[in-house]
């Protein structure tokens, strides 16, 4: 088997075989079929899904499942991923998403037609657990101005990255929980890699609202300490105070569900206002 030009990665933890599924067949359905796909099992419990992944495996060989011991956390599973993958590039997906047909052949002829590129995003659709959609489409101007509106936008969504194996090879994920992807980006910032963005939409991001307090107090709970840390790398870019100040905030107010519930989501709308995230 000659190496593939792009490795897909993906971790799976407690989801169903249908979440799986729809991830999987995204990939399998792309128009761009010189791909690999390394799936890493993050929880060996979840027999459905194991069995699952086998089944695929063994009627596609570019499908590869590797299973841990124990549950890792997501940066350890993508880690291990990166381990096997073997491709040129190297492509995101999580579980429950999905990747519109044509995505990895865009993302690829941004590549080749931005060579300086080390690491693409895409725009993407929003589905909450009611099936409401909310397009995410950010300025593809902002992501060559990375150090002033990462802090200040909601621009990258780390499953719609393609980037060039070397950087995580050479750049692993923290071993962390939410958000190794962030504290990853920190890293590859502070070292001027090259981000860019497409703005056209060619990923479907699933997401549940009722998640969402106990996923933004992890979220404080780890990556303040982080930014905290990297205040000598960043003391003189103010928009890194910025959103330090925000994660601040986030922090104290998610230690209690009422104060959080009340005061979010009109400073959130706040935020978004005042620099258009």
């Amino acid at each position: 088997m000659g190496t593939p030009k792009v490795s897909v990665l993906m971790a799976t933890y407690q989801e169903t075989v249908a979440e799986v599924e729809r991830a999987v067949s995204s990939i399998v359905g792309q128009t761009f079929q010189d791909w690999e796909m390394i799936v890493v099992a993050d929880e060996p419990s979840n027999s459905e899904v194991i069995t699952y992944l086998r089944e695929k495996e063994e009627k596609d060989k570019r499908i590869k499942l590797v299973i841990h011991n124990k549950n890792r956390g997501l940066g350890a599973a993508l880690n291990t991923a990166v381990q096997h993958a073997r491709g040129i590039y190297i492509a995101r997906i999580d579980t429950e998403d999905y990747s519109y047909p044509n995505r990895l052949e865009k993302q690829l002829e941004y590549f080749q037609t931005h060579p300086e590129t080390e690491l693409l995003f895409t725009a993407w659709r929003e589905i909450d657990e009611n099936g409401e959609q909310t397009i995410r489409q950010p300025y593809s101007g902002d992501a060559k101005n990375i150090k002033k509106s990462f802090f200040l936008k909601s621009l990258l969504l780390h499953p719609t990255m393609m980037t060039k194996r070397e950087v995580l090879v050479q750049n692993p994920y923290p071993q962390m929980k939410r958000p190794e992807d962030w504290v990853l980006f920190l890293d590859l910032m502070e070292q001027d890699y090259q981000f860019r963005l497409l703005e056209e939409v060619l990923y479907d991001y699933q997401i549940d609202r009722r998640e969402k307090y106990s996923k933004v107090r992890i979220y404080a709970e780890n990556l303040l300490p982080v930014l905290l840390k990297k205040i000598p790398s960043w003391y003189n870019n103010p928009y890194y105070w910025l959103y330090l100040l925000r994660i601040l905030g986030e922090y104290l107010i998610s230690r209690n569900q009422t104060v959080y519930l009340y005061t979010h989501t009109w400073v959130t709308k706040l935020w978004r206002l005042i620099f258009g995230s």
